[in-house]
């Protein structure tokens, strides 16, 4: 792939922008092109979101503010596996506080 010869954009570009536009953010960010638009599809890119619409094709959304947070490493991001692992947990941890609660119940009523 062929790296691109235009400048990287600035803040002060970055927050002229409502949505940036997708090309923009990747030389703001150093990614390629693909890259964002796969991530904001798969719903990984913390700074943005891509919605499918009728016809197959997609629209995207980058936030001028979220965007620049995440350059600057001030946006949290975590991995799917980090977030399953949290809500995995989260469920369990209910779950055995209700078993535990009926198993009480059971308890009392025998």
């Amino acid at each position: 792939m062929k790296k691109s010869t235009l400048p990287v954009p600035g803040d002060e570009e970055i927050r002229a922008f409502e949505n940036v536009p997708v090309d923009l953010a990747a030389r703001y960010i150093g990614w390629s092109t693909p890259t964002i638009y796969r991530a904001l599809q798969e719903g990984r890119a913390p700074f943005g979101f891509a919605v499918k619409c009728a016809g197959g094709s997609w629209a995207y959304n980058i936030s001028p503010g979220l965007l620049m947070k995440y350059k600057q490493g001030d946006l949290p991001t975590y991995r799917l596996r980090e977030v399953e692992e949290i809500a995995v947990d989260g469920i369990t941890r209910i779950l055995d506080e209700k078993l535990g609660a009926l198993r009480k119940l059971t308890e009392a009523l025998v």
